[in-house]
Formats: C-alpha cells, structure tokens, sequence
C-alpha cells in the first residue's frame, strides 16, 4: 500500500545494485482484509493501538482508513481472479519488484505461516500487477504522504 519508494528510491537501488528489504508487506495485517466492514478483531494490531497512546492511534489513522480499505479491498480482488489468498498475493507482488532481495514478513500466529510463504512460488501475472498499478494510481498514497 506505500509505493513511496518506487517513485525514485527503486531509481537508485537499481543503479547501485542495492536491494531494498520490504517488511510488513501485507500492511501491518490490513492487506488481510481483517479490518474491513468495520471489523476490529481481537488482539489484532490497530485494534489495541487504537486505543493505545497519540502515537498508536496515528498510526492506526495511518494504516486502517477509508483509503487503505478501499484499496485493501481492490487487491483482493485481483489476489482472487489469480486463485490467491490476499497475503499470498502481496508478498508475491513484493517479490515481484526488481530491486527487491527479499521482504521481511512477520506472523502472530503459526496458522498464519501459509500463506506467507506460499508466495516464495508465485509469479504474478502482468494483468494482475497492472491492475495493481491502475488501484494504486486512483487511490495514490492511502497511507497520506
């Protein structure tokens, strides 16, 4: 959902040789689709930041809002029309950039490991990622800048 960098960070990576290290590629949980329709699970991230300190409610404005959603939303749709969960499918979009070496993934619970690291064998389809751009060009930045 931040694609900041590759408005000219990817730029330089590519010209030094230098691979960019993405962590939290399925936007700290909000990819997963588990804050949509208002949802605010137990124990999930946001939902305890949220009523946590300043910092942790700017950043649960920051991750889980109408924009972020919306585009949350998008991407499953296309993570669905490859036959992929919506955390298979955005680790596989990270893997997918060329000056990426690897993305850093995380996991609270073991059940949550599958679909993880199922997208070490995906290679996603141009039309996918070109949706995929077309989202992220209508909803620029859902994180504000």
């Amino acid at each position: 959902m931040n694609r900041r960098f590759e408005d000219e960070l990817s730029t330089v990576c590519r010209r030094e040789g230098v691979s960019l290290l993405p962590y939290s590629p399925i936007g700290a949980g909000v990819l997963s689709l588990k804050y949509n329709d208002g949802a605010w699970p137990e124990g999930a991230r946001f939902s305890r930041y949220r009523e946590d300190s300043e910092r942790g409610k700017a950043m649960t404005k920051r991750f889980v809002n109408p924009r972020t959603l919306e585009s949350a939303a998008r991407f499953a749709e296309v993570a669905k029309e490859c036959g992929l969960s919506p955390v298979t499918f955005a680790v596989a979009w990270t893997l997918s950039k060329d000056f990426v070496g690897s993305t850093l993934i995380g996991a609270t619970r073991i059940e949550q490991m599958d679909d993880l690291l199922a997208a070490a064998g995906v290679t996603l389809p141009r039309e996918a990622l070109a949706k995929c751009d077309a989202i992220s060009t209508e909803i620029r930045y859902p994180m504000g800048l």
